[in-house]
């Protein structure tokens, strides 16, 4: 602060920034907050006196300050002044009561939308000829039907992924699967590791047990074994929570090579894995799970939310056979059973074909939308892949990942920022996610990708 005659808390350093000064004196309070230089309830210099003290107009500060409302990360009061606003405790972004409210939203993570209504009648007519149907408005011993658990068994072999009954239960999605897997394994104030970047859910899950969570140094592949080995060295950890199968938010698939390394290390370790393969249904030949290389200490999770449709609530959560007793009564605890009704819709599209007719259909239309990505956004930095339902877009400068966040949203298009990714503080990259399933159609996700490159093109609208 050598230039401070007025004594101010927090002066801006904008020569390290480019764009209009506006832009940069928010892009200094956005790496001051996260840097923890500037902290919850902190309050902020009057905009006059720091217009004054940068030699600004004071509109350029006031612009500066409306966009860090805007983003929710200051407060300011009349009469008050502004304030650094506390992080939300959930540390994530959930979706809207609407999701189609927006006119393009590529931030919630979504199937497609199942336009063929004849199936999903079809399946509902089917459960009148259930023998057992009155008994699916009961409450469940050991909170599943045995015939639910073994068609589950059939699902989970398709996935790579080998249970007998007695290792399997059914949750409420993959989520709960993974908040019944911390319950077994996890105290407040414990330490959980997970890719350096990571789906909101996951940090969200942390934040609310009270967990410690630190971040994996990745590539495009995935986590790097020799950085895992390094913090388990260096770290007490009590459990490793894992995406391989286009990882969110990144689309990274481990290679099987790697995933056996993975397993050797936390066998080594003796730390248990949380493997969350909500995602691996949709790829076409997609790699053995790491579980499959240690069951004795993996929790592996699934569900049929992403690839078949939201609304079923069915996963299936495969734990290690000592664990069992305790997933058993997370489960009670947490829900006491996912709907029976349900399970037996979801058991019997697996039986029928109808649950590979779905996936068929699923993996068609988002690789058509991939497709269309592929060559709207083409030349810029891009990484994803045909089985994806969403894809990870790095910015060119001068872009950073929350103004082009805004920028989109004036234009009524919805992506989500690095920023809600990165489990740990110094990240330097600019990238945003964007989730091509959502939209309700092919040519709706047309028109924001197009908008998404009009305005990767321009930056000196903004800048």
């Amino acid at each position: 602060m050598s230039n401070n005659p007025y004594k101010l808390n927090w002066v801006p350093e904008l020569s390290k920034y480019a764009g209009s000064i506006y832009i940069k004196i928010l892009s200094a309070l956005q790496d001051d907050i996260k840097s923890g230089k500037l902290k919850a309830g902190m309050k902020l210099p009057p905009q006059r006196l720091l217009a004054y003290t940068l030699d600004v107009n004071l509109g350029t500060v006031h612009k500066a300050y409306a966009l860090a409302v805007k983003q929710g990360i200051i407060a300011g009061e009349v009469g008050r002044g502004s304030y650094i606003k506390a992080p939300s405790t959930s540390s994530g972004i959930w979706p809207n009561e609407n999701p189609y409210s927006r006119l393009i939203d590529f931030s919630d993570n979504f199937p497609c939308l199942i336009k063929d209504e004849k199936i999903l009648i079809n399946g509902f007519a089917a459960l009148e000829t259930t023998p057992f149907l009155p008994g699916l408005f009961q409450y469940q011993q050991n909170s599943a039907r045995q015939e639910h658990k073994e068609t589950a068994c059939i699902w989970l072999k398709r996935l790579g992924m080998e249970a007998t009954p007695d290792r399997v239960l059914l949750t409420n999605g993959a989520l709960h699967a993974g908040f019944i897997s911390l319950m077994c394994l996890t105290r407040p104030g414990d330490l959980i590791l997970t890719e350096a970047l990571t789906s909101q859910a996951i940090k969200s899950a942390a934040a609310q047990m009270k967990l410690r969570i630190k971040g994996i140094p990745m590539d495009k592949d995935g986590i790097l074994p020799e950085a895992l080995e390094a913090l388990l060295q260096k770290e007490k950890t009590a459990a490793v929570y894992l995406v391989p199968n286009s990882q969110n938010p990144t689309t990274a698939v481990i290679p099987v090579q790697r995933r056996k390394k993975i397993a050797g290390i936390l066998l080594k370790h003796g730390v248990p894995l949380i493997e969350d393969d909500v995602f691996g249904a949709l790829l076409d030949e997609a790699p053995p799970p790491i579980s499959s290389f240690m069951p004795e200490l993996a929790f592996y999770a699934t569900s049929v939310s992403k690839v078949l449709a939201p609304a079923l609530r069915i996963g299936y959560l495969v734990t290690p056979k000592k664990y069992a007793p305790a997933a058993l009564s997370a489960l009670r605890t947490t829900s006491w059973m996912t709907s029976p009704i349900m399970a037996e819709l979801a058991s019997r599209w697996i039986v029928d074909g109808t649950a590979e007719k779905l996936l068929s259909m699923q993996k068609k239309e988002i690789a058509r939308r991939q497709q269309a990505a592929t060559e709207i956004l083409k030349g810029f930095d891009i990484q994803s892949h045909s089985c994806s339902l969403h894809l990870w877009l790095r910015l060119p400068e001068p872009w950073r990942s929350t103004i082009f966040e805004q920028v989109l949203k004036q234009k009524e298009v919805a992506v989500i920022p690095i920023d809600h990714f990165a489990v740990d503080r110094g990240n330097s990259t600019h990238a945003v996610r964007l989730c091509l399933g959502t939209p309700p159609s092919y040519l709706q996700v047309k028109e924001g990708l197009e908008i998404v490159r009009e305005t990767l093109l321009h930056p000196e609208t903004v800048f």
